[in-house]
């Protein structure tokens, strides 16, 4: 497989993602690499890292899609992340690429399909870095003693980033805006200690099951709306309004028709692949 095959196959991902063979791709780009950096081109080993990380970002898109599928909505939070970090570093150091192998359509979906996610505290650990290493020359630095290679930069094909050998947890704490959006925090089961899901994912179902293609287009918009009071039968009348004013109930929403709660306007390019109701609404 030469470059151009490559570079053809990553271009046409929107029609070829179900029956190109990701693996030979990956393959493919390593064998040129390593070909060019015993040649001497360091320019070509850096082009081909860049395409190798184009690779990455969508295969964990597509990924993510697929297990948003199945309902595995944590596993697909978490490829969301690479994806997400990937095309940081990307667009970052090379934003020439920002506008090709469906990039720009990738680098705005994963933060909409983030953004409808039900989480909203993690887990941020605070640590005290004893050692690290540059991942180039593999030599042990600080801020007295650098190396000269740059984090984030391509040398002979591969990316420089610190690796660390010896660290000290100095503690947690619970977060909204983490370093690292994998650390959600869950509930424990207490008979077995093991994770308990205890989030509602209805809105991510909604959209997931409502798109045929990965690359359907979509946007949505945030607003509120009046939602039945039957939907609140269990709140007292003198207990705090479920709308989240921080007033009572039965001088708040109760007055009105319905409780003023978020809701969600979806949109679609496509004709969607369930019919929707006029108003849906969920917990």
């Amino acid at each position: 497989m030469t470059f151009d095959d490559v570079k053809t196959l990553l271009g046409e991902v929107r029609i070829n993602y179900s029956i190109r063979k990701s693996p030979e791709i990956s393959s493919a780009l390593a064998a040129l690499k390593e070909r060019a950096v015993l040649d001497g081109e360091d320019d070509a080993a850096e082009e081909l890292c860049c395409h190798e990380q184009i690779l990455t970002i969508q295969e964990c898109y597509l990924k993510a899609f697929a297990q948003m599928k199945t309902g595995e909505y944590y596993e697909a939070w978490c490829v969301l992340e690479k994806a997400e970090n990937t095309l940081s570093w990307l667009l970052t150091n090379y934003p020439k690429y920002a506008g090709c192998f469906e990039l720009r359509f990738i680098c705005a979906t994963v933060p909409r399909l983030q953004s409808l996610f039900p989480y909203k505290y993690f887990i941020s650990p605070e640590f005290l870095i004893r050692t690290k290493r540059c991942s180039i020359c593999e030599k042990n630095i600080s801020i007295r003693n650098p190396c000269g290679h740059r984090v984030g930069g391509v040398y002979k094909g591969k990316i420089c980033h610190r690796e660390v050998s010896d660290i000290e947890v100095l503690g947690t704490a619970i977060v909204a805006n983490p370093s690292q959006k994998y650390s959600v925090v869950f509930l424990s089961d207490p008979a077995t200690k093991e994770r308990k899901d205890q989030y509602n994912y209805s809105v991510v179902q909604y959209l997931i099951s409502r798109l045929a293609e990965p690359f359907d287009g979509w946007s949505h918009e945030v607003t509120k709306r009046r939602h039945p009071h039957s939907r609140y039968s269990f709140v007292g009348r003198n207990e705090k309004c479920p709308c989240e004013s921080g007033m009572k109930y039965k001088k708040c929403c109760l007055l009105t028709d319905g409780v003023l709660r978020p809701h969600i306007q979806f949109t679609f390019q496509k004709k969607p692949l369930l019919a929707a109701e006029a108003v849906e609404y969920s917990e």
